[in-house]
């Protein structure tokens, strides 16, 4: 009886971890699927600072690697593009830059993606509004993404960076509209530094 009640209970287990196993998939199919299929993104975002700053702005999408995020109040605005991601002052002449390419935000802007393939997929969860998945780069370890998207229409509502040195990215994405025209002159600006 004990042999039997054990057999049981393992194999319980193995179909609940199976459908688990599965029913993750499926989530991750899905997002991969509705993800591959916006070309371009449009709306506003809160960015935190520090635990009690909250600084806001507009942000433009357009796959593959081009994005503006362009702050309210702020002296500087962001403009990625295949190589750099851009620091631009608001007269749009470039400030400083780095390198993008080894940055999470290189994959996620990339024309389509396979999560597995690029990422180690530590978690996946949902609730009745959201669903979140945790993420690490399978070329950097040490950073952790958290994506979190709505569970209607699997748009995504924020993400969560923390790099190799601990310091964290945390957006919110309200009012996004996908697949709709942007202004090429968004991602063009003056490519001087100043000094």
């Amino acid at each position: 009886n004990l042999n039997k009640t054990a057999t049981f209970i393992f194999f319980f287990i193995y179909l609940f971890l199976t459908n688990a196993l599965s029913e993750e998939s499926n989530i991750i199919k899905i997002i991969e699927k509705e993800w591959n299929q916006t070309q371009t993104l449009k709306g506003n975002f809160l960015q935190k600072i520090d635990d009690d700053k909250v600084i806001s702005g507009d942000f433009f999408i357009e796959k593959p690697y081009k994005s503006n995020f362009t702050y309210h109040n702020q002296t500087q605005n962001i403009i990625t593009s295949k190589y750099f991601i851009n620091f631009v002052d608001k007269e749009s002449k470039l400030m400083d830059r780095y390198p993008i390419i080894n940055q999470p935000v290189y994959k996620l802007f990339s024309k389509n993606i396979n999560l597995n393939n690029i990422f180690h997929i530590k978690s996946v969860s949902q609730n009745q509004t959201e669903v979140k998945i945790k993420l690490a780069p399978k070329d950097n370890n040490e950073i952790q993404i958290d994506l979190t998207f709505h569970i209607k229409n699997y748009l995504l509502k924020k993400w969560e960076i923390v790099d190799a040195l601990g310091q964290t990215t945390y957006l919110e994405f309200t009012n996004v509209r996908k697949n709709i025209s942007i202004d090429q002159n968004l991602f063009i600006f003056e490519e001087k530094i100043e000094y």
